[in-house]
């Protein structure tokens, strides 16, 4: 099999040149996950230039039977982009396709390559007067093929809806090296199966997302931010009720944060901007009208909640530099808890209504079990998505931490399906997630799931591992 991947290779490089990367000094940064974790070895590291050169380079591979790991900005947490450590794969990143094709603010669609990032995409949509809505705090590496395939939510969520509620089209090479021309952007189109909720969240199991064709907004021009302190985790709940039904629409973020979530940002220097609590929630008002009264809105809805007692401290920015500091308590977090110690993730979500009780069980039965751990959870309250870390002491021996993880995480996702939730809200399965699938999903929706796998992929050669075991 060596031999034949080395023939691979050569051909590849025939093809690509210098975008056929095999120095391992280059190749090094696609083969670990984000979080440091995983480490796989790939044959080689593609960065086609165009669908076409990609739909040839997958050519090639299926031909002599060798497996591919698509890649984006390979800003994943579950192991989705990393390939085994065979060194038999080849990683194909579509980074090098980055082209913004059109920006329409009268149809309000942006058509752009996969390997765009979504800070890009936001700024090419403001200079044309309108709104990316997708956002999230790896905004600026992650890129627009690989939040669709993991169907990526974010901040906005609440307001815009996930990466497959703004995808209008797409286009995508599939595993036998055609490609699917579906970039259109029409709103209403009832021909048949609509095709591209397929690939989207697939993971690059079913195909490599080259384009897509996504809604913009209007572009907001008023914004306004708080920070609220806030005593039990019931009246969490309560602050979002009232504030959506006073709001009108223009929620763009309401975001949880815990104590603890805080207490580790101040060791990082930064600052809270209000009163200890036992839990905080972050807030952003947006809207496109420029006599909207944003302002007066959030300061009377602040007014009232500290005048009945959902809120004990509330402090509204005041200009668009505090607005930053106070979203760093929320944006940092990832990378703070990261340093923090051995940190575990949990990208839960459970229907709004019961996320206060998701808080106070999981807390409960974390400090009683494993006194040494420290609960972390934050997140986006307002669609119930929370990601429910849990940092373990660096000190702690990586065997015992790793089996201490095992078990809060499995306590954790006993709470949350017993709930009515899922395991994975918007990070995916990956490599890390796929023996959770197997036990706890449906075996109809497997065998459904496993049959959809089989018609596209039938060799199994896209992202073997991710999403189910490699056949």
């Amino acid at each position: 099999m060596e031999a034949t991947v080395n023939d691979v290779v050569s051909k590849l490089r025939n093809l690509l040149g210098s975008d056929c990367i095999t120095d391992p000094a280059v190749t090094d940064g696609y083969l670990w996950d984000w979080r440091g974790l995983l480490r796989g070895s790939a044959a080689c590291v593609l960065r086609p230039r165009s669908a076409n050169l990609l739909s040839q380079s997958v050519r090639i591979c299926r031909e002599a039977g060798v497996s591919i790991v698509p890649q984006g900005g390979n800003t994943g947490l579950v192991g989705g982009a990393t390939p085994d450590d065979i060194g038999l794969q080849i990683v194909i990143s579509t980074g090098a396709m980055r082209k913004i094709r059109t920006v329409d603010p009268v149809d309000m669609s942006i058509v752009a390559e996969a390997g765009a990032t979504i800070a890009e995409l936001q700024t090419a949509a403001a200079e044309a007067g309108a709104l990316f809505p997708l956002s999230f705090a790896s905004e600026g590496t992650a890129t627009l093929g690989g939040a669709l395939a993991t169907n990526a939510g974010g901040i906005s969520a609440v307001r815009y809806g996930s990466a497959r509620d703004l995808l209008l089209g797409m286009e995508v090479v599939l595993p036998d090296g055609r490609i699917w021309n579906g970039l259109r952007t029409l709103r209403k189109d009832n021909t048949g199966y609509a095709l591209k909720y397929l690939f989207a969240g697939s993971e690059g199991t079913l195909g490599i997302i080259t384009g897509a064709a996504m809604k913009l907004a209007p572009l907001s021009v008023g914004r306004e931010v708080a920070f609220c302190a806030i005593e039990s985790e019931d009246q969490v709940l309560d602050f979002w009720m009232k504030l959506r039904a006073a709001a009108e629409g223009n929620v763009r973020a309401i975001e949880y944060i815990s104590n603890s979530c805080v207490e580790l940002a101040k060791r990082e220097g930064l600052r809270a901007p209000v009163g200890v609590a036992d839990h905080y929630v972050l807030v952003e008002l947006t809207s496109s009208r420029p006599d909207a009264g944003l302002k007066d809105v959030l300061e009377a809805f602040l007014a009232e909640r500290l005048e009945d007692g959902t809120i004990v401290d509330a402090a509204l920015a005041q200009s668009g530099e505090q607005q930053k500091q106070i979203w760093r308590l929320r944006d940092d977090q990832t990378e703070i808890q990261k340093k923090a110690g051995r940190d575990f993730k949990h990208d839960v979500a459970v229907p709004v209504p019961r996320v206060p009780e998701l808080l106070r069980r999981s807390r409960a039965v974390i400090e009683s079990d494993f006194p040494e751990a420290t609960v972390v959870p934050f997140g986006h309250v307002g669609d119930g998505n929370i990601h429910l870390n849990v940092v373990l002491p660096a000190t702690l021996g990586a065997e015992r931490a790793a089996e201490q993880g095992k078990q809060i995480s499995q306590a954790i996702y006993d709470i949350v399906l017993s709930l009515g939730g899922t395991f994975s809200a918007e990070h995916g399965i990956g490599r890390a997630k796929v023996d959770m699938l197997e036990a706890k999903r449906d075996p109809i929706e497997l065998d459904l799931m496993r049959r959809i796998k089989a018609a596209l992929d039938e060799d199994g050669s896209f992202n073997p591992g991710t999403v189910f075991r490699p056949s």
